[in-house]
């Protein structure tokens, strides 16, 4: 008969005296520990100082705390609560903690108090990898994903639904004043003002309160806890209160070298931003930088271009319906004449110029065919007014652009782009399950995301290091 094993409650050492022995020598707390003491944590926002309101609690140095939160998103624990119990329950905690316990609270006010300096952390980290030569410049691909805020829509205002609200109430007040003038006209009329003619007037002032603030911030969703957030839609399903989540990925060392986080509806404005981001964290940008047609542009793509900044975006439709014959790449334009000539060789001459829009900060020019009689007509356009080719001041910088794309090997740059960026947001969607912000305002998001893309790259410096390609300053 084997052996029946049971616990043994009088033995004196489950584990080894000495804290050092309890995770092995290649265990990634050991990195986590190794990468936090080799960064200046002062020079990047992490103060020794209590945290406001926590005298009289135990004073846990900046290093531990920041050990925790590091390793604990590396591993998928990330709520301050899971993190309390993983510093009482696992052994992996217990050593990076020295055995000791920090509850929720200290660590939810040491994210709150250095949420700016998590970014700074994420943008310093990936300098540690720039300093060790595993970043390459020859390519990186540029993308975004949006994910919800942690305000949910249901509580959000919304001006179609206040509207609503406010003809419902109109109606209420001017039954109710009828009923007034009627009670006025009979004799011995003491009739009170309706308490259902009181609420609805307090109502209307509330609304109207809601729809001036819809006004001030140019939309027609908000949630007045989360101001920041914006209705994005979340791959097709239906809209959500949510930010533009933005990354940059390195072709050579599959390291995101630059994060950040909007609230834009779009990716049409986020090109130079980034590549911005990644000046700043890196110190220089790659040879060649791909993103997709979401970010295609001109003002963007003149931008990137009048800073040096070498970028290829993927063409978008600009066309409309038209194809093939008729698509606008087939209208050429006459600088002489300040007018397009189509491939049947009419001419469109200038119609007229509109001004800059809250959606669009320049003019645009409108050019229109005026020939009725073309034979083509009906193929190539549906307007009964006649073809018409919108032009904006960045067309050149669009013409260079798609210059710039011609070859093979553009191509092939272009068709990389899908397998260098979108596969980390696989990670952080499907394996991390990262799909929603807990946190809310724009501030929190930026520094969950920073989080969520610094625990990519360490469990990648983790293989690195552990493969001896990567050595941490002592």
């Amino acid at each position: 008969m084997s052996h029946t094993i049971r616990a043994d409650y009088r033995q004196r050492l489950l584990l080894p005296p000495s804290i050092d022995e309890w995770v092995g020598p290649d265990h990634p707390a050991r990195f986590v520990r190794d990468l936090v003491e080799s960064l200046d944590l002062p020079t990047l926002g992490f103060g020794a100082e209590l945290v406001e309101g926590e005298e009289g609690r135990p004073h846990y140095a900046p290093e531990l705390l920041l050990s925790v939160w590091l390793y604990g998103w590396m591993e998928r624990v990330r709520s301050s609560r899971a993190l309390e119990k993983a510093c009482m329950r696992d052994v992996a905690f217990l050593w990076l903690t020295g055995n000791h316990h920090p509850d929720h609270v200290t660590l939810w006010r040491f994210f709150r108090q250095h949420r700016a300096a998590l970014r700074k952390l994420f943008r310093r980290v990936v300098q540690v990898a720039v300093d060790g030569g595993l970043v390459g410049f020859a390519l990186h691909a540029l993308d975004g994903t949006k994910l919800q805020a942690a305000s949910s829509m249901q509580t959000a205002m919304h001006r179609k639904s206040l509207e609503e609200q406010l003809k419902q109430l109109d109606a209420i007040v001017e039954q109710s004043m009828q009923q007034t003038e009627q009670a006025e006209q009979q004799e011995d009329a003491s009739y009170p003002m309706p308490a259902a003619m009181q609420a609805p007037e307090a109502r209307k002032r509330a609304i109207r309160e809601s729809l001036a603030k819809l006004d001030a911030a140019e939309t027609s969703h908000l949630h007045p806890n989360e101001p920041d957030a914006r209705t994005m839609r979340m791959h097709g399903a239906t809209p959500a209160l949510g930010f533009n989540a933005q990354i940059v990925v390195d072709h050579d060392s599959d390291l995101v070298v630059a994060a950040d986080v909007s609230n834009e509806e779009t990716d049409h404005a986020q090109l130079v931003p980034m590549m911005s981001v990644v000046l700043e964290s890196t110190g220089r940008v790659a040879e060649q930088t791909v993103a997709d047609a979401g970010y295609y542009s001109g003002e963007q793509i003149d931008g990137a271009e009048r800073r040096h900044l070498p970028v290829h975006v993927n063409e978008q439709s600009v066309g409309g319906s038209n194809k093939g014959e008729f698509d606008k790449s087939q209208f050429r334009y006459d600088g002489d004449r300040n007018g397009y000539t189509c491939p049947r060789g009419e001419f469109l001459p200038l119609e007229t110029t509109a001004k800059p829009t809250t959606g669009r900060a320049y003019p645009m020019s409108i050019y229109r065919c005026r020939n009725r009689e073309c034979p083509v007509r009906a193929q190539c356009t549906k307007d009964a007014r006649g073809r018409s080719i919108k032009r904006t001041p960045y067309e050149e910088a669009l013409s260079r652009q798609a210059d710039r794309q011609q070859g093979h090997d553009k191509q092939v740059l272009l068709a990389l782009r899908k397998e260098i960026v979108e596969h980390v947001f696989g990670i952080v969607k499907g394996i991390d399950g990262f799909r929603r912000f807990t946190m809310r305002g724009l501030e929190a998001a930026k520094a969950q995301w920073a989080l969520i893309c610094l625990a990519v790259n360490v469990r990648k410096l983790y293989a690195f290091w552990r493969s001896g390609q990567l050595q941490l300053a002592s």
